[in-house]
């Protein structure tokens, strides 16, 4: 008996000049547009640009952005990596006092790998990441681009460190980074598409959404005993990038079509726009007691399951999402729709 083979398509390299010409005039813009690839890739939370080709001494550095844990850089080139780069990234980063550089490059030669190895070892305020770029299509499709990361904080080696740290934090502040180094454990476990940030000793924990002033979280109260997921709209950092538009335009664009959202999640949700800072959060609730550490287990699994959940209903529609206003409320249903064709 013959079963039909299946139908699957070649995949293969492509070289990163026909996506890039250049490094300055179109790998560093591109890379701009896209902060989110590296947000996920690296698991640093939302970035946000800061400045193209920024003025460091004599030099330039391609990128600088804001990120959770403070300043990111990154150093692109197109080719393999060189010593000319590599003195160029601790320059930069020594420059911004920044908390992440990153060293983006079509491939690293063995010494250089190393030696960001080596700059994580003796760093201790400073995260050092090495990443490969890569362009890949299959048969006669676009490039897509994928990055691999080939050299990254060694977080065992920095266990004296962490030990001292921990030493001088408040019991209740090393009870929250355990809470979420163990949740951490747990979100990537489920394999979904929401991806933990690094655990940091605070009530909440943010995951990237794939757009800059949107934002996932799972945040704890203690003294009202509620666990919460959430999508945050963060008031600040939109109105920087539309100044005639505030975080309610956004979130009014969404609950236009909360019914519709609320169906696909399979849960109801809490819409809550917040007047002492004008932002606004989509959120979901479960009581229970974030102290109670037996009870660990079942907050974690509840986090994984509906920060999953909210990603894979609303990052579609965040990443169209249009703000609106009153005047253009009435026809801007399909502003929340990543597939306005199939109504």
């Amino acid at each position: 008996m013959n079963e039909e083979e299946p139908n699957l398509g070649k995949i293969q390299k492509v070289k990163l000049r026909e996506g890039w010409p250049n490094e300055a005039a179109d790998l560093t813009p591109w890379l701009a547009k896209h902060p989110e690839l590296l947000s996920e890739t690296l698991g640093i939370g939302d970035l946000e640009v800061k400045e193209i080709e920024k003025s460091v001494g004599g030099y330039r550095a391609d990128l600088v952005l804001k990120g959770v844990d403070g300043t990111v850089v990154v150093e692109n080139q197109l080719g393999h990596t060189d010593h000319d780069h590599l003195g160029k990234l601790i320059t930069y980063g020594a420059g911004e006092r920044a908390q992440t550089v990153v060293w983006l490059a079509r491939s690293f030669r063995d010494e250089h790998r190393a030696a960001v190895d080596w700059l994580n070892d003796i760093s201790e305020g400073t995260d050092f990441f090495g990443v490969e770029l890569e362009l890949w299509r299959i048969d006669d499709s676009r490039p897509a681009p994928r990055l691999n990361v080939v050299a990254k904080p060694n977080d065992w080696s920095r266990e004296a460190t962490r030990t001292r740290r921990a030493e001088e934090r408040s019991p209740t502040k090393e009870t929250q980074l355990r809470y979420w180094t163990a949740f951490r454990e747990v979100l990537l476990s489920a394999e979904g598409p929401a991806t933990p940030t690094k655990a940091l000793p605070q009530h909440w924990m943010n995951v990237s959404i794939g757009r800059t002033g949107f934002r996932l979280a799972a945040a704890t109260n203690s003294q009202d005993s509620w666990i919460r997921a959430e999508l945050y709209l963060d008031h600040s950092v939109l109105k920087k990038r539309a100044p005639y538009r505030d975080a309610n335009a956004y979130f009014e664009a969404l609950e236009l079509a909360h019914e519709v959202i609320e169906r696909e999640l399979g849960l109801s949700l809490d819409w809550e726009d917040l007047p002492a800072s004008d932002s606004c959060r989509i959120a979901t609730y479960k009581e229970c007691d974030p102290t109670d550490e037996s009870d660990w287990p079942k907050q974690h699994e509840w986090f994984a399951d509906r920060l999953n959940r909210l990603h894979r209903v609303l990052a579609p529609r965040v990443k169209v999402l249009k703000p609106v206003d009153d005047a253009e409320a009435e026809s801007t249903a399909d502003a929340t729709d990543p597939n306005p064709s199939s109504n």
